[in-house]
């Protein structure tokens, strides 16, 4: 992706420990790095003297959730979740029976692997809709792309965004189907969020981000420079599977992350059959007759759009 390291706002990740990131908010990083988490799942509490919110509980570790209650006293009002994958809502159930803490997010109807059906929000939000916590207020703003039910939440006063899995430092994230939206509906989640003031981006994976608009704009550019090369591929090759495309789309990546071109790949060609220059037909193979059937997507051009 784009080199985002002028932005970085560096403050030690600290696996087990509060980290204070400005006078209402802390962060604690779950001990879970992977290709695809970075450094870790950050958990973050914001807090006054009349309340507390814990933002992405994480996820259900034992010792991550012994390091949130012991920064939070066992005292924690709120858990909110950005979306219910398995390492950023699971910890919200069991720190609810440990705290009497509330849920808050968006009700995810969707079930599947990786997917979190412990999540039980006492209150699902809508988009916009402002959270009055003591003397802070959080906006949920709804921003679908790498899930379809993600919601970025917005501190206002401090204009920090936690972003959820919408925007990592330093990696792209990854369009989940079949539960995700399209690179389409990532594009127009950046496009919501860009130029509404925000100051500072909270991943829930990485360091903060200063600068967002620039980093959002050099996330938009990238995923249309990535698109451009799909085009590309498709073009030549005119048919075929994910399977076939993604290294000559993402000859660059090797190992445990080939599985992320796949899905990334998937995503970039449903927006381009929405864009009416791509068709996915279901053709059966020879060998197994009608039992199977396999994607093949198709380029048609321009002209059918």
């Amino acid at each position: 992706m784009a080199d985002l390291h002028s932005t970085l706002i560096h403050i030690d990740i600290n696996y087990g420990q509060a980290t204070r990131l400005n006078p209402l908010v802390e962060r604690i990083t779950a001990n879970n790095p992977s290709p695809f988490t970075g450094p870790g799942t950050n958990t973050y509490i914001v807090s006054d003297e009349l309340c507390t919110v814990v933002v992405d509980p994480g996820p259900n570790e034992p010792e991550h959730i012994a390091a949130i209650l012991a920064a939070t006293g066992n005292k924690i009002d709120y858990i909110l979740a950005t979306h219910t994958h398995e390492d950023h809502s699971p910890a919200g159930k069991p720190l609810a029976q440990a705290s009497g803490a509330k849920l808050i997010g968006l009700a995810c109807e969707a079930m599947g692997e990786h997917l979190d059906d412990t999540f039980k929000p006492l209150h699902s939000v809508s988009d916009g809709e402002r959270l009055e916590f003591g003397n802070f207020v959080i906006q949920a703003i709804y921003s679908p792309g790498h899930i379809k039910d993600h919601v970025c939440f917005l501190l206002e006063g401090e204009q920090m965004l936690f972003a959820g899995d919408h925007i990592m430092q330093g990696a792209t994230v990854v369009i989940v189907p079949p539960h995700g939206g399209t690179i389409g509906d990532y594009l127009r989640s950046l496009t919501k969020l860009s130029g509404t003031g925000i100051k500072v981006l909270a991943p829930a994976h990485g360091h903060l981000l200063a600068e967002p608009d620039q980093v959002m704009a050099e996330l938009y550019e990238h995923r249309l420079k990535r698109e451009a090369r799909v085009i590309e591929v498709l073009k030549s090759e005119q048919r075929g599977t994910v399977e076939a495309l993604a290294p000559l789309v993402y000859p660059e990546v090797r190992g445990d992350l080939i599985w992320g071109t796949h899905v990334a790949l998937w995503s970039h060609l449903q927006k381009l059959v929405e864009d009416g220059v791509v068709h996915r037909n279901n053709d059966k193979h020879w060998m197994v007759g009608s039992t199977t059937a396999e994607e093949i997507w198709e380029w048609v051009g321009e002209d059918a759009a």
